[in-house]
């Protein structure tokens, strides 16, 4: 199915973004959520060079966390969120995101009571203890989920699955305590992605420095990250194709 995506502000895929960006970009994408792989790399997982044409494109990007995302791999557990956390603390710099920005992690199944009490809670309590207050920690998934998760205070921000038949997802979802809510996948352009509805803060980021109007960027010499020295990089490069001034 072919559609316009002119009604979806944000978005979230699986694959390399970059050939799309313009697309997006004129169809009123202001916000791309990308993925970080807790297990190594991997297609689905944003790389630095992404998230540079992310920023150059004078959009945002979010970011989640999703190894297996279930429970018969193993993906949830407290272990699972100790080594989780660990691998977005020392991924998500590479990607330019500030601190204060908000990772969310993805417990993507329809979860039970009992797995959300003996799996899900502790998966998110390491996370939440390991993050400190570096990053926003974020959930990901039914409605039954984000709804304990944020009950304990083990997540700032909750994005509810597009599988609203999973528990607890349609109450959820009208109770508006969601920062994100995501829809049904779509295509534009032969580009498959899921449109997501915004509720304010969502921790997104513009990857790299703090931009003005015109999306500079300003970089410490001093604290540079590898993100922000090619981005650097970039600016000098356009700057000197300008033609001198008469």
């Amino acid at each position: 199915m072919s559609e316009q995506a002119s009604n979806y502000v944000a978005i979230d895929c699986n694959v390399d973004c970059r050939p799309h960006l313009e697309v997006l970009r004129r169809a009123g994408v202001t916000t791309i959520f990308r993925y970080l792989n807790p297990l190594g790399r991997s297609s689905k997982a944003c790389t630095p060079e992404e998230a540079v044409a992310i920023a150059q494109a004078g959009l945002a990007l979010g970011l989640v966390s999703e190894g297996w995302g279930d429970f018969a791999h193993g993906g949830i557990s407290a272990a699972a969120g100790e080594r989780d956390a660990n691998a977005a603390l020392a991924n998500a710099p590479l990607l330019g995101a500030p601190d204060g920005a908000c990772v969310y992690f993805a417990v993507d199944c329809d979860a039970s009571e009992r797995e959300v009490s003996k799996l899900v809670l502790p998966y998110f309590q390491e996370i939440k203890r390991a993050f400190g207050a570096k990053y926003r920690v974020g959930v990901y998934g039914s409605g039954l989920v984000c709804s304990r998760v944020l009950g304990a205070r083990l997540a700032d921000l909750a994005w509810l699955s597009c599988s609203l038949g999973w528990t607890g997802s349609r109450e959820f979802l009208a109770s508006k305590r969601w920062a994100i809510a995501q829809k049904v996948p779509r295509h534009l352009a032969h580009f498959e992605f899921d449109p997501d509805d915004l509720a304010g803060d969502v921790g997104a980021f513009v990857p790299g420095a703090v931009r003005d109007e015109q999306a500079t960027t300003a970089v410490s010499a001093a604290t540079v990250s590898p993100l922000e020295r090619l981005l650097a990089e970039v600016s000098e490069a356009l700057k000197a194709r300008e033609p001198a001034s008469a």
